[in-house]
This record gives C-alpha cells, structure tokens and sequence, in this order.
C-alpha cells in the first residue's frame, strides 16, 4: 500500500504532540507530505450575542489558529518533512471528512484527547464522528 498523503488534524492542545509525532514517523518511513488541518468552530449560538464580539472572538480563534499552524509546520521541517498547514472554519468532524475524501488522503489522523472540557470529550465526539463517516484510513492516538 502506497501513503502519498496524510492529514493530521490537530487542535493544538499539549496532547496533540503526540500526534504530530507518529505522523512525522510515518511521513518519513513513507516519505509522504503531511497537511495539518485546524479546524475553527465557529458557532455565534455559544455565549457571544452581539456581533462584535462575535467577530473578536472569531479573530481570536483565527490568529490562535495560525500559531498552532506555525508550530506545527515547524515540527515537521525540524525533521525534514514536507508539510501544508491549513485553516479551515466550520464543524470539525464534518470538515475533516469532507477534506481527507475530496482530497483522497491515504490516511487521517486524530487525537484521543484534545480541548474538551472533559478529558475525552474529544474522542466521544470529534473522532467518533470522524470515525463513522470516514472511508480513509484513520488513526487515533491516545
């Protein structure tokens, strides 16, 4: 099986570490590019009632967005890896799908545990959705 493409989305909590490190050991054994997908969840209906501070908080997420980006880019140049980052808004799992199909990724991976409120929020809903509506290879480091 050839791995050309691989998609790691990332939420850039201390946990997602880890995950950037199994994928730059695949990327390496498979001398495959990684794109690094953050996904902004941009939903007004959560605590933010006036547009203004709608789009404060949305710039917020953005410009934090594109740190977790940028680190992660860096990672995977430290080790010689060839990686795209991108930045995306919307629901997270309905977005990683509808990436890693369009763009036929050979495989897609996920954190267990991300920036949930509660340990394992993530898994139970992020991962779990991306589980049950992808047809890529997925991986789930815990």
């Amino acid at each position: 099986m050839g791995m050309d493409k691989i998609l790691l989305a990332t939420d850039g909590s201390r946990h997602s570490a880890k995950t950037i490190d199994q994928a730059i050991k695949l990327a390496k054994k498979f001398d495959t590019e990684v794109t690094v997908l953050y996904v902004i969840e941009v939903n007004p209906q959560q605590g933010y009632d006036f547009f203004a501070s709608y789009r404060t908080k949305e710039e917020e997420l953005l410009h934090a967005g594109e740190n977790v980006l940028k680190k992660a880019a860096e990672s995977f140049e430290e080790q010689g890896v060839k990686v795209k980052t991108r930045l995306e808004k919307g629901n997270p799992s309905d977005i990683i799908c509808e990436i890693a199909q369009k763009e036929n990724f050979d495989l897609v991976i996920l954190g267990g545990r991300g920036l949930g409120k509660i340990s394992g929020v993530l898994l139970g809903s992020v991962s779990n959705a991306v589980a049950n509506c992808l047809n890529n290879n997925l991986m789930i480091i815990k």
